[in-house]
């Protein structure tokens, strides 16, 4: 069953572009002279990677402006492999950490993409969440297939709430108790906080 699911997403995965529909409007989003700035910025290196020769920023990422749009090397090089400009950070698929390869890179949807793909093959999918952020917006995958929420990730806390009843009041201003968080109308009667 794994190989043929396996099978199914290498094909999803590696199917051509969809056709255009006859009499629709035709826009490249990406001019040719993007291409050509991008290539003269860059060169081959070994086994099938591209690197930046141009200068570099502070961080050590290579950006340039062009017909008056500022591109790092990574956006560029998405842009000149699928014609529209990327979601998110860009960043390399393979191990190179500076390579700027345009078959190289995917932008943060793409990844995600591929990595819930891995996940769903490996069986990993289905963990359930151990935070209360909503996993629908905040819910990503690692590069081995594994769940985990970006919102946790990056110290984002949901507010506090006051923890009186069943279901809870709910209220956001609260301070803590021994009993729990609590907003003032359900403080409790001895008020000592922690």
């Amino acid at each position: 069953m794994t190989a043929i699911a396996l099978d199914r997403v290498a094909r999803l995965l590696n199917s051509p572009p969809t056709s255009p529909v006859p009499g629709q409007l035709a826009v490249e989003l990406t001019p040719a002279s993007l291409a050509t700035a991008f290539a003269a910025r860059t060169r081959a290196a070994d086994n099938g990677h591209r690197i930046w020769v141009a200068g570099v920023n502070s961080r050590g990422v290579g950006r340039f402006q062009h017909a008056g749009q500022a591109y790092t090397a990574h956006q560029a090089a998405f842009a000149v492999r699928t014609g529209r400009m990327p979601i998110g950070q860009v960043r390399p698929s393979c191990d190179r950490p500076g390579c700027c390869e345009p078959d190289h890179v995917d932008d943060q949807p793409t990844r995600q993409r591929d990595r819930a793909a891995l996940a769903s093959i490996t069986g990993m999918g289905r963990r359930a969440p151990s935070c209360d952020h909503d996993q629908a917006v905040h819910g990503r995958h690692r590069a081995d297939g594994r769940r985990y929420c970006d919102a946790c990730n990056n110290g984002v806390r949901k507010p506090r709430q006051c923890e009186y009843g069943n279901p809870g009041c709910g209220a956001e201003t609260v301070r803590p108790y021994p009993c729990g968080w609590r907003c003032d109308e359900h403080q409790p009667s001895r008020t000592r906080t922690r």
